[in-house]
């Protein structure tokens, strides 16, 4: 008899240990960052935690990092689906990156329905040397930027690469002082970018640029002052531009690469050295003016 009640003294404790062990590693669906946070909490909205990567480790796949106040809360590498939102009011999360990429999304698992969004945030690269990006992406079925001012970096404000099928969708972004601004490639698949109300700003190379297997939709958005502004520079890409302006640059607007093109409409590009290079068509209402040389463009259509 004393036997049988060791066993169950010694199981019912196992148990509790375990159940308080489960609970205690178990994934909150949303976490919270702050100034004041430490990485040893649990992130909640009452015990947050202090950086980003200190958050994503007790954040459920699909869940979401909230931001409660200011704060610069480091670089992050996104393996799994997830939702990083900087906040509103009195100001955004904030990442400064110095030596290291901004937020590097790279999905191991579930690569074909993982999403990512990165929300309301300020990426600051602090001029960091060795080409690194505001945003990288390099695996992942989804990437969605919305709200989110990307700066001081000396590679690409956000960087598409991946070898697979994929979606990009870029909503009230600011890119400012980049060597490019947004770069989008594939090798496998399909890579599709769609892109409303971006700027991007004092550039040194490109600006927007589809390099390989990229359809991409331009709108409502400025380009300002870099080397090229609009382009296609690799093979198979199509990028549809309206409702753009694109002024300052070596070039306005290039497109180049095999099978690849580039159509505008009810777009100004003024003010660059060449306006248009390459395989550019037009649609109504565009202005090619007061560039050095205008250029042509290929074919010149009426939209139905």
């Amino acid at each position: 008899m004393h036997k049988i009640r060791f066993a169950l003294k010694v199981f019912t404790l196992t148990t509790f240990v375990l159940a308080f062990a489960a609970v205690a590693n178990a994934q909150a669906t949303r976490t919270w960052v702050s100034g004041v946070g430490d990485d040893v909490n649990p992130c909640s909205r009452t015990a947050p935690c202090k950086t980003f990567a200190g958050a994503i480790s007790k954040t459920a796949t699909g869940g979401e990092i909230s931001v409660l106040d200011p704060g610069g809360y480091g670089t992050l590498t996104v393996t799994k689906a997830i939702t990083v939102d900087g906040g509103t009011g009195a100001g955004w999360g904030s990442v400064l990156s110095s030596g290291l990429s901004g937020f590097t999304i790279n999905i191991t698992t579930n690569l074909t329905s993982d999403k990512v969004i990165l929300r309301n945030l300020s990426i600051n690269g602090n001029n960091s040397v060795g080409g690194f990006h505001g945003i990288r992406f390099l695996d992942g079925a989804e990437l969605v930027v919305e709200n989110v001012d990307i700066f001081n970096f000396t590679g690409s404000g956000i960087f598409i690469s991946q070898a697979q099928t994929s979606k990009t969708a870029i909503d009230n972004v600011r890119i400012d002082n980049t060597a490019n601004g947004v770069t989008a490639t594939t090798t496998i698949g399909d890579c599709v970018v769609m892109a409303n109300n971006l700027k991007v700003h004092k550039f040194t190379t490109n600006g927007v640029t589809a390099t390989a297997n990229v359809r991409m939709s331009l709108r409502d958005s400025v380009i300002a002052h870099g080397t090229t502004g609009l382009s296609t520079t690799g093979a198979n890409s199509v990028i549809n531009a309206d409702s753009i302006y694109v002024t300052g640059c070596g070039t306005g607007v290039s497109g180049a690469g095999a099978g690849s093109s580039i159509n505008v409409s009810d777009s100004v590009i003024a003010q660059n050295t060449n306006g248009v290079t390459g395989v550019v068509n037009s649609f109504q209402g565009n202005s090619l003016i007061a560039n050095t040389t205008p250029g042509a463009f290929v074919n010149t259509t009426n939209k139905q």
